[in-house]
C-alpha cells in the first residue's frame, strides 16, 4: 500500500514538474555535457524566438553572439556550474532574428546525467534603458564640458548637502580629489553681498516654484575672477514639501569680456564718429565758404555784364553833354532829355542790384512758387551773359504746379547748372550753342531738365561730378563746388533728386521736386 502511494505521489510530482516546466514565466532549458539543447520550455522559446522543434538538439552555439562568446561563456559559467558552483549572471545572447538580447541566467548541475539546467529571464529592456541612461549622461557631460555648463543640487536635509557635476569643479577651479563641495565652501568664493543675494534667490525659488536666475562673480584660489550665471528651481514631494533645489551654472566670463570689449569699441566708435562728424562739419563749412567765394565771383561777373552796357551809355551821354557845354551849344530840352536817359540807366542799374539781392537772399522758410517763376528769375540774372556768348536759350515749360519749397535756393542750384552748361559750350567752342530748359510733371514730382548741345560728359567721370572739389576744368579756375552745392540744395534742403546723364546732343541735368 505504501509503495503504491509512493509511486502515485511520484507521478503527481512529475506531473506538477512538467506543468511547472512548461508554463513557468521563467525560461528553462537543459543542455548536455557537450552543450547541446535537450529540453526547453515555452518561455525559453518565446525569449529566443524559436519553436521547440527548431531548438531541440541544436548546439548552444546558436544562442551566442559569436564563437568567442560561446567559448567565454563556457569558462565563466558552464564549467563552473558543472562543478556545483553557484551562478547568477547577466550575459548577452543572440535572438533568432539576429538582434542582441540580455538575459539573467542561473544554472544548476544534474550530476547523474552530466547535464546542466538553466533558468533565464529577459532583461533586455532594463539593460537598454541603462545603456541609454549612460549615453545620456555621457552626452550631458560632453555638453557641459563644451558649454562650460555645470549642474548641481542642494538636498534640503539637516546638512543641506550640495552635489554637483564634474564641470562645476572646472568652473570653480577645483578638482574632485582635493575639494568636496558644500554650501559653506561655495560661499567662500563669493563676496558677502553676493552670498546674501544667493540666499535670497534660493529662498525665492523655494517659495515660488519657478525658475529663478542669478548672476554673480567668484574668485578662484589662483585669483582669477569668473563671471557666473545660474538658474535654480525647487523639487517637491507628493505633499508639496520642497526636497531639493536643482540648478545649473554657466561660465559667462568670455561673454562678459566680449561685452566689455564691445562697450569699449562702441565708445571708441562713438568718439571716432564724433571726430569724423566734426571734420565733416568743418569741411562743410569750408565748402560753403568756398562756394560763397565762388558765387561772389560769379555774381560780380554777372553784375559786370549787366552793368557794362548801361555804364557805357551813361559815359557816352555825359561825354556828349560835356562836349556841348564846352562848345556852348547846350539846348535846354536836349540837355533835359539826356539827363532823363542817365536817370533811366541809373534806375536800370539799381533794379539790377535789387534783382541780385533778392535772388541771393537767404530765406529760411519754404514758400509757394512754381518752376516757371524760378526759371524766369534765374534767367533774368544769367541771360545777359549767355546772350553775350551767343548762347540760345529755349524753354519748353509744361509744369505749372505750385510747389512749397526754398525758391531762392532752387534758383541758385539752377544757376549753377546753367553756368556749368555755359562753360561746357564755351570750352568746346560749339558753333551754334543751345541750352534747352524743360519742365513737366511725373510720378508726383515737378521735373526740370537742362540740356545742352556740348557733346556730353565723359563717361569716366560722370559719376563723380557731384562730388565736392571735383571739376573737369581745374586748369581753368574750376572749383568743383557748384554742382556739389546744387545736389545738396535739391536733395538735402528741398527733399528732391538731382542727377545727370548724356543725350545724343550733350549733358542733361534732371531736377525733381516733390509736389507735396
Amino acid at each position: 500500500m505504501v509503495a503504491s502511494l509512493t509511486k502515485e505521489q511520484l507521478f503527481k510530482k512529475a506531473e506538477r514538474f512538467e506543468q511547472l516546466f512548461s508554463n513557468s514565466g521563467v525560461g528553462i532549458f537543459i543542455v548536455d555535457k557537450d552543450r547541446f539543447i535537450i529540453e526547453a520550455n515555452e518561455t525559453f522559446c518565446k525569449i529566443f524566438g524559436y519553436s521547440r522543434e527548431e531548438i531541440l538538439t541544436q548546439s548552444a552555439l546558436s544562442l551566442h553572439l559569436s564563437y568567442a562568446s560561446y567559448v567565454n561563456f563556457a569558462t565563466i559559467a558552464f564549467n563552473k556550474v558543472r562543478q556545483n558552483e553557484a551562478l547568477n549572471l547577466e550575459y548577452p545572447f543572440k535572438h533568432e532574428d539576429g538582434r542582441t538580447i540580455w538575459l539573467r541566467i542561473a544554472g544548476d548541475s544534474i550530476p547523474s546525467n552530466e547535464e546542466v539546467l538553466w533558468t533565464i529571464t529577459d532583461i533586455t529592456s532594463r539593460i537598454e534603458a541603462q545603456e541609454q541612461l549612460k549615453d545620456n549622461i555621457a552626452l550631458l557631460h560632453n555638453a557641459e564640458a563644451i558649454a562650460h555648463f555645470g549642474s548641481w543640487e542642494i538636498l534640503l536635509n539637516e546638512n543641506n548637502t550640495l552635489k554637483w557635476s564634474n564641470e562645476m569643479y572646472l568652473i570653480y577651479g577645483e578638482t574632485p580629489e582635493n575639494f568636496t563641495p558644500s554650501l559653506e565652501k561655495l560661499e567662500q568664493f563669493l563676496s558677502e553681498e553676493d552670498v546674501k543675494r544667493m540666499h535670497k534667490v534660493n529662498q525665492k525659488a523655494l517659495q515660488s516654484g519657478l525658475d529663478e536666475e542669478l548672476t554673480y562673480e567668484i574668485v578662484r584660489k589662483n585669483g582669477k575672477r569668473v563671471h557666473i550665471h545660474t538658474h535654480r528651481k525647487a523639487s517637491y514631494d507628493e505633499y508639496g514639501v520642497p526636497t531639493k533645489l536643482v540648478g545649473t551654472t554657466l561660465d559667462i566670463t568670455k561673454q562678459k569680456e566680449d561685452e566689455l570689449k564691445i562697450h569699449y569699441l562702441n565708445e571708441s566708435l562713438a568718439l571716432e564718429v564724433q571726430l569724423q562728424l566734426e571734420k565733416l562739419r568743418e569741411k562743410d563749412k569750408q565748402l560753403q565758404y568756398q562756394s560763397r567765394l565762388a558765387q561772389m565771383g560769379e555774381t560780380l561777373s554777372m553784375i559786370a555784364h549787366q552793368w557794362r552796357q548801361p555804364l557805357a551809355a551813361i559815359s557816352a551821354t555825359t561825354s556828349f553833354l560835356l562836349a556841348k557845354l564846352m562848345l556852348e551849344q547846350v539846348q535846354t530840352e536836349e540837355f533835359k532829355e539826356e539827363i532823363e536817359r542817365i536817370e533811366l540807366y541809373a534806375a536800370h542799374l539799381s533794379h539790377t542790384i535789387d534783382d541780385f539781392k533778392n535772388f541771393f537772399k537767404a530765406v529760411k522758410q519754404k514758400e509757394n512758387t512754381t518752376l516757371e517763376t524760378i526759371i524766369h528769375k534765374t534767367l533774368a540774372i544769367v541771360s545777359p551773359i549767355l546772350t553775350n556768348r551767343n548762347i540760345t536759350i529755349k524753354t519748353e515749360l509744361q509744369c505749372h504746379e505750385t510747389l512749397c519749397t526754398f525758391e531762392n535756393e532752387l534758383g541758385q542750384a539752377l544757376l549753377n547748372i546753367l553756368k556749368n552748361a555755359e562753360d561746357a559750350l564755351v570750352e568746346k567752342s560749339i558753333a551754334e550753342p543751345v541750352i534747352i530748359i524743360r519742365t513737366y510733371t511725373k510720378d508726383a514730382y515737378a521735373c526740370l531738365e537742362v540740356e545742352d548741345n556740348a557733346g556730353g560728359i565723359d563717361t569716366g567721370v560722370i559719376c563723380k561730378i557731384f562730388e565736392p572739389y571735383f571739376s573737369t576744368k581745374l586748369h581753368k579756375d574750376g572749383y568743383g563746388i557748384g554742382l556739389c552745392m546744387s545736389k545738396t540744395i535739391v536733395e538735402e534742403h528741398c527733399g528732391g533728386k538731382l542727377y545727370a546723364n548724356n543725350t545724343c546732343h550733350g549733358a542733361n541735368f534732371t531736377l525733381k521736386i516733390p509736389l507735396s
